[in-house]
């Protein structure tokens, strides 16, 4: 005997017409287990769109509950670049290739020995501070020039001396190159930042060195800072300096040389540099002119320093090329 289908029956499908003259689904009227096996379900399988909504189910169309606005969701604040600010408010740090770049136009030399000096005396400098004045020069300076340096063991200066013998042994710089190069970066940090140096107890030995010196020449030592050059000592000055030309603000000389030669020339000048930590500024119009300029940034003026430069200038000229016009 064949199995009967679901539906088959004469009860059921009774109750199912008697279901659908009601207005209902078999399903509903209980006539039937599987409403998709119902003829209705059958004209209604390939009906397009969503599911009739149920009864507890809003439709697309129907209004929405009006909802109190959720809490808004702080936006993280703007980090800036990296050295530029710290995490006190309203303290801005000096910035970092500024300041150094400063230092190296100050004293001729180039980045790395520039920083060398900047690291340098920021380091005996924070330790020669009381300590609120130390952390507050540390706040204000690019962290470069004080990561990795203990600063925390108070320095004891014993004058100036001492204070460039230290900065000279940690930047291995001879005393009177350290004492040029403190005072340019002295002189850089009160460019960027005029007040911060005003603001801090200073030893008094380092006071003179944030001021531009007072005319007179003189060789530098690590007692006294450079001096400028008065009129009469830039004359007699350039007398013994043959090719060069100046005034109280600078030294210039112009070489003109084929274009292999003044190549060589200024190879034996980068070497200069190397060896004595200072060298001229060149700019180089064309292939066959280079122009050498010579001052002591710091003190914008010509000094003792800027003529012993020119001549050990002249003296590296002649070793790498003879001739020049």
């Amino acid at each position: 005997m064949a199995k009967e289908m679901e539906g088959d029956n004469k009860k059921r499908r009774a109750l199912a017409a008697a279901a659908r003259e009601q207005g209902r689904t078999a399903v509903e009227a209980g006539a039937s287990l599987g409403g998709s096996k119902q003829r209705e379900h059958a004209r209604r399988k390939e009906r397009a769109g969503p599911q009739p909504a149920g009864a507890r189910k809003p439709g697309p169309q129907a209004p929405r509950p009006d909802l109190p606005p959720g809490p808004e969701t702080p936006r993280p604040p703007h980090s800036p670049p990296y050295g530029d600010t710290v995490a006190d408010p309203g303290v801005l740090r000096l910035r970092y290739r500024e300041l150094v770049s400063e230092v190296g136009d100050r004293t001729g030399v180039g980045f790395d020995q520039a920083k060398g000096a900047a690291r340098a005396t920021v380091s005996v400098l924070a330790r020669a501070l009381p300590e609120p004045d130390r952390q507050r020069l540390l706040d204000a300076l690019p962290t470069e020039l004080s990561q990795g340096q203990d600063v925390s063991e108070p320095y004891y200066g014993r004058g100036l001396s001492g204070f460039v013998q230290q900065v000279a042994g940690l930047a291995q710089r001879p005393p009177e190159q350290a004492l040029l190069q403190t005072q340019a970066v002295l002189g850089a940090i009160a460019a960027q930042d005029g007040q911060l140096l005003d603001s801090l107890e200073l030893p008094d030995f380092l006071t003179d060195l944030t001021h531009p010196p007072a005319p007179g020449g003189g060789l530098v030592g690590p007692n006294r800072h450079t001096a400028p050059l008065d009129e009469d000592e830039l004359i007699a000055a350039l007398r013994r300096l043959p090719g060069w030309t100046g005034n109280a603000s600078a030294l210039t000389r112009t070489l003109t040389l084929p274009p292999d030669q003044l190549d060589r020339v200024l190879a034996r000048l980068d070497q200069l540099k190397i060896d004595s930590g200072r060298g001229p500024r060149i700019s180089r119009p064309d292939d066959w002119t280079a122009q050498l300029v010579v001052q002591t940034t710091n003190a914008r003026a010509v000094t003792a320093l800027d003529v012993d430069l020119a001549a050990l200038i002249n003296d590296a000229i002649d070793e790498a090329a003879a001739g020049l016009a």
